[in-house]
């Protein structure tokens, strides 16, 4: 990063480059650890690619979670009492944000051979608090307004990606969207999720509690969007050898991990069964972001693993994962 652009961003956080810290794992920002008096901090330096009211609205809903003693990573104010301040630097636009630093490992990071039912458990426990506590968030202005899930960045892309193409994925990812718009949005089932709650965005924390992280992507949907997400990831991470062994472990995960979820708040059997429409939409998202990548050329990549014979599933419309999900 320009060192100009890096003083002028410290400046702004009663720090300097020399007491930085890059980090990996930001795929777009620039990421460092500081100290933020006594705490350790992220600071994170993006160009400015949205509105500026999304990304107060992000701060402000998690805020309030953290407020509420939800398991989330604090937005930390700036010397100006800021949660986000804007920078102007050779004429680009850049977004600053700074959030608690927790210590941990991340979830994707953790063997599958050490993935055990407890871990699970406490990774839903972790978002059923966190949908509970969500559930109650009213913005603090009405300008601080996030996007509807259908109004997303990944499905905007995966619509844009496929409008020109003949794939059958395109026609059935605009059907999929227009059955689930009309599912039902009472406010217990619906309201501002995280949105990308995949296996990188849970810290497990040395004393086995979890901390939620990365909150750029939340769109007003259905919390069991949320829990869809982390099937579908984990899966992935998993990598089955067979239908048979796909089955048995989304069995063995959902269940562990729903465990915990209960312990925090309700997920009725009428969202239990949307999770295959859930999973369909993400599994379409994913498809139309990876056609022509490089990756799926190499057998062991997760790409690779992810598109081998994932056209024809699509086309066939078989489903990501078949359990009995109304009665888990």
């Amino acid at each position: 990063m320009d060192p100009q652009l890096l003083s002028l961003a410290c400046n702004l956080y009663s720090t300097s480059p020399d007491l930085l810290t890059p980090l990996s794992g930001g795929h777009y920002n620039a990421v460092y650890q500081f100290s933020y008096g006594e705490k350790s901090a992220i600071l994170r330096i993006g160009v400015e690619d949205c509105p500026a009211e999304q990304t107060l609205a992000m701060l402000d809903w998690v805020r309030f979670l953290s407020d509420e003693g939800a398991p989330v990573t604090t937005p930390l104010a700036s010397i100006n009492n800021h949660l986000m301040e804007r920078l102007e630097y050779d004429g680009t636009r850049y977004i600053l944000t700074s959030f608690e630093k927790a210590s941990g490992i991340l979830a994707e990071d953790i063997p599958p051979a050490q993935w055990i039912a407890g871990l699970f458990n406490s990774i839903g426990s972790a978002v059923g608090k966190f949908h509970r506590i969500s559930r109650r968030y009213h913005p603090s202005a009405p300008s601080l307004v996030r996007p509807l899930w259908f109004e997303s960045s990944e499905i905007l892309e995966a619509t844009r990606l496929l409008a020109t193409s003949h794939d059958p994925a395109r026609g059935k990812l605009n059907s999929l969207i227009n059955q689930l718009k009309p599912l039902p949005t009472d406010s217990s089932d619906f309201g501002l999720i995280h949105g990308d709650l995949h296996f990188a965005n849970f810290l497990i924390l040395p004393d086995n509690q979890v901390a939620i992280i990365d909150f750029d992507d939340c769109v007003y949907s259905w919390f069991a969007m949320d829990v869809a997400m982390a099937l579908f990831d984990v899966l992935v991470l998993y990598n089955p050898t067979s239908e048979d062994d796909s089955q048995r472990f989304a069995h063995y995960f959902l269940t562990s991990y729903l465990s915990g979820y209960r312990q925090e708040n309700v997920l009725p059997q009428y969202w239990l069964s949307q999770i295959p429409q859930f999973l369909k939409l993400k599994e379409l998202c994913i498809y139309a972001t990876l056609i022509g990548h490089a990756d799926i050329a190499l057998p062991d990549s997760w790409v690779g693993r992810f598109m081998r014979n994932r056209s024809e599933r699509l086309a066939h419309d078989l489903p990501y994962v078949n359990i009995d999900y109304p009665n888990l």
